[in-house]
This record gives C-alpha cells, structure tokens and sequence, in this order.
C-alpha cells in the first residue's frame, strides 16, 4: 500500500443536460464516465462518473462528472459537496441553459471558489456563432465565483482547443490548497454497491478526518457497524485516505442491503448528530419571493437530501439577494460540523429557472432551539462566520452554560483536530475565560456561566436564610438541586464561592458568611442530645425523618435545627433528603464493604442485605449512598469496588 501524497484536486465537471460533459470527460482521459446501460441507451449521464485527468508537468486532478438532467439535481449534489474547481460545459450551438444557471449557482453555494469553462461543440458552429456563445456565457458568469474564469472553446470531436483546457485546469489547480486532515472522518457515500471477491464497496469524498484500514466505523444513519477492510484512492491501494480525497472502501461485516447512498460513515463516539443547525444563509437574487419564517425545502448537505424548516434569525425573512443568520431544523438528524456547506431547494419549479433558492454555510451544529428573531444571538453567530477557533471554541463553551462540556463534545461540535482545541483551550484558561472541572475528561464551563451561576447560588442561600433563620444553613445537596447545577460544576462553584469570601461550608452544610444562628443553636442543644442519640442507638435502621418528631415529641422545626447541628458536627449523614444515620454506624458498615471486596470482585443486592442485615428499605439507600461516594459502582444487577 502506498503512502499518502498530496489529495489531488477535486474538479467537478457540469452544466446543463446533453452539453458534452461526458463527451468532454472522454476526450481528455480516455474514460468513458457513462458505465450504466441506461445511460448508454438514454445518451445522458445519470450516475456520478469518475477520472483521472493527467496535467503532465502540471500533476493530475480528479473529475467527478456529474448528471445535467433537472431530475438528477439530487446525485449532482451528492457529487459537488467537496469539489475545489468546477469545468463548467455549455454548449456552443445551445448557449447557457438552465441547469447551466442551476449548477453555477450551486456550485457558489457549495463554496468552490474557482474554475474553467469549456465552451464545447464548436465544431456545430461557424466562429461568429461560437462567439456569441462566448459573450453569453460571459454574461452568465459576470457576478459569480467565475467571473474571471477562463472561457476555452473545444471540440471533444476533433479535439481542437483541449490542449489549452488542459492549460486553464493546470492554472487554477496550481492554486487548490492542501486541505487539514484533522477532525472527525466523515465518509458521504453517494455509492453503494457489491464488487465479485469484495463484498460491500462504498465510495464518496471525504468530507474530514482521515480514515484508516482495520478502523471500526458505522453509519449515522441507519447505525449499521462495519470494519474498513481496504481502501483505494482513484485505484491505488491505501492504508490511510485524508480528507478531500476521493475514496472507494471495502467494507467487512456490513450488506450492502444495510447501507444507503446519502449516509455517512463515522467513527463511533466521534460524531453527533445534529436536527437543529444555526446558518449563514445567501438566497439567489433571482428567487422571486423571500425565505420567511417557516419555510419548508429540501437541505442537500454531505450526500444527503432532507427535509428542512427555516426560521430567519435577524428578522421574519430573507430577502433574494441577501445573506442572513438563520436556523434550520432538519427532518432527520445528521453529522454535520461547522463550516459545511449545504444547498438549499423548493418544491416548486421557478419558471425558467430550476429550484435552488439558496445555500450558506453551518456556524452551529447541536444549535438549542430558537422560537423568534433574536438580534442579538444573530449577531453573535454572524460574528462566527470570520472568528478564530478560539472565539469558536469560547462561543460553545458558554453556549453550553452551566451544565459544561467536555473534551469530546468540544471536538463534536467543533470539528478540528484536538492539538488545535488542546492550544485554544490553553489560551482560554490562561486568561481564566473558562475553568476546569474535571481533569479527566477536560471537561471545561465559561467563567460568565460561573458569575451567573455564583449570583444565582448567593440569592438562592439568602433566601434560605431569611425563610429558616434558626437553621445553619442549607444542606449542599439541596442548594445543588435548587440551581440544577452538575454535580462536578457544582463542587468548583462551591470552591469559588469560598473562595471569594462570599460562603462558608462545613460538611454538608452551607451558609453565607456574616449569618450566624447561635441563639438556635443554644436553644437546641438538648434536642440535639436527643435526636443523635435516638439515630445512633438505631445503628443502620434509624426512623425516617416525617417519624423523627413524633418519636421524640419535638415541633418538625426543631428536629430539623438539630439534624443540621449534628451535620456540621459531623456526627450524622445524610443518606437520603428524608434519611439520616448514624455515623459511627455508616463508617462501620463501610469497613465491612471493603472487608467482603478484599475476597469477591463483586456484592448481589442478597449479599448486601446479608452483610447489612438489613431490609430493602434500608439497604438499597445505603447502596445508593456508597454509589454517590464513589465507592462503589453498579454493574447491572451487581456492584463492584470502584477502581478494584
């Protein structure tokens, strides 16, 4: 197997139904592109084609021959996402047509940036005809991604004029860029079918990543596993294909009756699927109605086509001729990442024109669901059209608010390599715009979700002292629950919080600094003699908290007071909001977990009520404690000794 070398440059060659594209294909690389027997007997390409066109000196570039026909816009587009040139073809006895119009559009949309025209046929045509044709197609190119592109009249019959084609391809792919193998591998298929000795081969352009032989992948779609047994690039055998390479893989472990063309393969974990997408969205200037609100069209992004919902993000429509922030939510989910490009088309056929109305670019995947035009979240996504990965990854981080995110969902959402998330990420943390909270799995929260956070804790504990002024403070787990904050976040913001003067906390008790409630405390202190003694007799089965007052003849208020005296002091836990024991009882029973662990790899819930001595009423409480204290882990119908 050979090595990666430069990916060659995508070159898509399009234009309009029976403009000679195929034709063209031929004449320049020998391979006849139109392989099915419908499309020999209809005289239209109805699949992609594939080739490889030799530039001698120059290197080589890869054609992807696309279908003209209006019906087949669907597999043009499977075969355009990725391309970085297009060979427009348009007929000199014909002119510019409107699939000629359709694809040129398209091909802007999709964001290739640069190209050739073929002006073919011109042996059907006397010189001032095809110069007609020329000023034509000029005229049709004037305002696009093509406005300075090279018109080169050809003859795919005589072959006159493909030597100075082959000249402008070599000029514009000299300055195609090497695309960055970094990110989550992604693999359009727009084939799918069954090679003799093979067995499932799939093909399509690698839209990121790279992918390797011997990887374990799936498609996002169905979820279908498969193992990539072989890999070819335009023939060749590879161990590796990096992204903007057009791949054939051999798939172990899959049918082909389990793929479809329109999916795409994924490493498992490594992609999420997105329904709701936040845009950059350009409408065509010649649609004859604005995008608003609600508008239902199709979404052809990767080698997919679905159904969409758009809603305009920056008012109620987008006008034709105009590029605004908006958000898509899609029928299905897909694996799409920032930056992709997608196309957007009505049901209804524009007079004259074809159905492509607009396209853009995706700023957002995993977008939170927005119910009106929100400028001000408008302007901070159209902001993302030009940030730096650090602003990106800044973006998501406090998009993510106070609940987080990890290394991975970073990398999901994100769609770079993770040395370049790794050194942003250092940068951020560096001018604290984010904090960690979990080493482990790089989990990270902005520092404005912390503050935000932080205020709404301060509130939530003064709230609490003014409504129980007797009690020293609010129990840690409740003040976690009233903000429904992570429990990880939760533990720095506590950390912060002291840190900043602003709280205290002992055991599980929490307060604000400057309260104090001696007087209740003096007040309780025989009722705290009580209730300790009442939970340490009891051992593992003491009274649940709505029986504590009843058995020691003391107002709920009270008993509570005492319970939080004996948690700061140490000398209860709490085990459930309603459960409190003993903690000479709690530590004893732990000795005798670890005790049983230093023999079995492994306790049933039989065994753990054996070695409590106790019913489920208690026992599964206390499993669930020892879970939370990390501890212990549960596995299914057993638990096992954390790290044993």
């Amino acid at each position: 197997m050979t090595t990666i070398n430069r990916p060659l440059p995508l070159l898509g060659v399009a234009g309009h139904v029976d403009h000679g594209k195929t034709s063209l294909v031929r004449a320049l690389t020998s391979v006849d592109t139109d392989r099915l027997p419908e499309e020999k007997a209809r005289g239209i390409t109805i699949e992609l084609g594939f080739a490889v066109l030799d530039l001698a000196t120059q290197g080589r570039v890869a054609l992807i021959d696309v279908p003209g026909h209006e019906r087949f816009v669907r597999t043009m587009l499977a075969g355009a996402t990725g391309l970085d040139l297009v060979l427009l073809a348009v007929a000199a006895d014909e002119g510019v047509m409107p699939q000629t119009r359709e694809h040129l559009d398209i091909c802007g949309l999709l964001g290739v940036g640069r190209g050739v025209v073929a002006l073919t046929k011109i042996d059907r045509v006397d010189s001032d005809f095809a110069a007609l044709a020329a000023d034509d197609v000029r005229g049709a190119i004037r305002g696009t991604f093509l406005a300075d592109a090279a018109v080169v009249p050809v003859s795919s019959l005589t072959g006159a004029g493909l030597a100075e084609l082959r000249a402008a391809i070599a000029r514009v792919a000299s300055q195609v860029g090497v695309r960055s193998g970094a990110g989550p591998a992604r693999l359009p298929l727009d084939r799918v079918f069954t090679l003799r000795g093979h067995g499932t081969v799939v093909t399509g352009t690698l839209a990121s990543g790279t992918l390797r032989v011997g990887e374990a992948i799936l498609a996002s779609g169905s979820g279908a596993r498969a193992t990539v047994r072989g890999l070819q690039v335009h023939g060749v055998e590879r161990s590796e294909a990096c992204a903007g390479e057009r791949v054939a893989a051999n798939l172990g472990g899959v049918a082909v009756a389990d793929l479809s063309r329109g999916e795409t393969l994924v490493r498992d974990g490594e992609m999420l699927n997105s329904t709701i997408v936040d845009v950059e969205l350009a409408v065509l200037p010649l649609v004859p109605r604005p995008i608003r609100r609600g508008a239902k069209l199709l979404f052809h992004a990767l080698a997919t086509q679905d159904n969409a919902t758009v809603l305009p993000l920056q008012a109620l429509e987008i006008a034709p001729g105009t590029r605004a922030v908006a958000q898509i939510h899609l029928g299905r989910p897909l694996p799409l990442l920032p930056g992709d490009r997608f196309v957007l088309r009505g049901f209804d056929v524009l007079p004259g024109y074809g159905t492509t109305v607009a396209g853009g670019r995706v700023l957002q995947v995993l977008a939170p669901r927005r119910r009106r035009a929100e400028p001000a979240v408008a302007a901070a996504l159209a902001a993302l059209a030009a940030a730096t990965i650090e602003q990106r990854l800044a973006f998501v981080i406090d998009v993510a608010g106070a609940t987080g995110i990890d290394r991975a969902g970073l990398r999901a959402r994100l769609g770079e390599g993770e040395r370049a998330i790794d050194a942003a990420l250092a940068r951020l943390l560096s001018r604290r715009q984010v904090r960690i909270f979990h080493r482990d799995s790089g989990a990270v929260v902005s520092a404005a979700a912390l503050d935000r956070l932080a205020a709404a804790a301060v509130a939530a504990v003064d709230r609490f002292h003014q409504r129980e002024p007797r009690r020293p403070g609010i129990a840690r787990e409740a003040l976690r629950s009233e903000l429904m904050a992570d429990g990880r976040v939760f533990t720095l913001l506590v950390t912060l919080l002291c840190e900043r003067g602003l709280m205290a906390i002992d055991g599980d008790t929490i307060w604000r600094i400057g309260f104090s409630c001696a007087p209740a405390a003096t007040a309780a202190g025989s009722n705290v003699d009580r209730v300790g003694s009442v939970l340490h007799a009891a051992r593992l089965a003491p009274p649940w908290l709505a029986d504590l007052p009843k058995l020691l003849a003391l107002p709920a208020e009270d008993v509570r007071v005492a319970l939080d005296l004996l948690l700061r002091r140490g000398e209860v836990a709490r085990v459930r909001s309603d459960l409190y024991f003993s903690r000479p009882a709690l530590d004893a029973i732990r000795d005798q977990l670890r005790g049983f662990f230093a023999s079995n790899n492994e306790i049933t819930a039989q065994a753990w009520k054996a070695l409590c001595g106790q019913s489920r009423k208690y026992s599964i409480p206390l499993a669930e404690y020892f879970d939370a204290e990390k501890l212990t882990l549960r596995v299914g119908e057993v638990r096992r000794l954390r790290g044993g």
